[in-house]
């Protein structure tokens, strides 16, 4: 199956094109003590607030997570993660009607608070339905956006020993049994996009051997989410750069010239979008 121009995400009253070869930035917001790029930053949800009206200036939509789920990071009540995300959600909605947000969360009880309280359009789950069962019943009631993402197991425990025969083989089966079910479920498949979960119970060769994986097959638009983390300095040492933001400026190039509709899901919208620009300036320089 190939890519059309063009792949429709159906986000709740939103109906979102992914462009092929250009990207869709989600912008991400972590209320959280603990996260591993920018935990403890924004916990004040006025703070928050002005951050993700900020991010929304150079994003398309924003991802606000209240639970880290870096390497090791321990779980916290759903009760804890609402107090953390709602109000600053339900402040988002009011102050943005017509954004695009996205609960980051794995808990069925936070997606339908955010649902319901503050109109999410999608839900972003690293469980990929699988951690908790009440999700995907959540989901048949609503219209929102799904991003599906493949972890190996919960962040306390993914990194300790994550062992696959064939990893980009391995997650397009699990994507296949969730599409599926997806599809058994009655739920409309243009609701649904994949992510692959770079550095989620993945060794640093399967996140290579991920990156170079040809996904068209798939049929949906991808998410992809490397801002920052901690793979990017294998590539930072291999290649010479200076830091993380070369090395994701190098991969981010290698999946744009992929031309797959792409979602991004980044910490600094603004500095992506300029990397994107002179990436696509030079492919334009070199066509002429």
């Amino acid at each position: 199956m190939s890519f059309p121009a063009t792949n429709r995400w159906l986000c709740g009253d939103q109906r979102i094109s992914i462009p092929a070869g250009e990207p869709f930035f989600l912008g991400i917001l972590n209320v959280t003590p603990d996260s591993f790029s920018d935990g403890g930053e924004f916990l004040s949800p006025g703070d928050a607030v002005r951050r993700g009206i900020q991010l929304l200036q150079s994003a398309q939509g924003l991802d606000v997570g209240g639970e880290s789920t870096r390497p090791g990071a321990e779980p916290v009540s759903a009760g804890e993660e609402r107090k953390r995300v709602i109000p600053v959600l339900r402040e988002l909605r009011r102050e943005m009607p017509h954004a695009l947000l996205s609960i980051d969360t794995y808990k069925a009880e936070v997606a339908l608070a955010a649902i319901e309280i503050a109109g999410v359009n999608v839900v972003n789950d690293v469980g990929g339905g699988t951690w908790d069962p009440d999700m995907w019943g959540i989901l048949e009631k609503s219209r929102v956006g799904y991003v599906c993402m493949h972890a190996s197991a919960r962040p306390k425990e993914m990194q300790l020993n994550p062992r696959y025969e064939d990893v980009s083989q391995e997650i397009r089966e699990f994507f296949d049994r969730k599409f599926a079910e997806w599809e058994k479920r009655g739920m409309a498949t243009e609701r649904l996009v994949y992510d692959v979960g770079i550095g989620f119970g993945k060794r640093p060769d399967d996140n290579r051997k991920l990156l170079e994986a040809d996904w068209a097959g798939l049929g949906r638009p991808m998410v992809w989410g490397l801002s920052r983390k901690s793979f990017l300095e294998v590539t930072q040492r291999e290649k010479g750069m200076r830091n993380r933001e070369e090395a994701l400026d190098f991969w981010n190039r290698r999946l744009w010239e992929g031309g797959l509709p792409m979602i991004w899901r980044v910490h600094d919208p603004l500095r992506a979008r300029q990397a994107w620009r002179i990436f696509s300036n030079d492919v334009f320089t070199l066509a002429r």
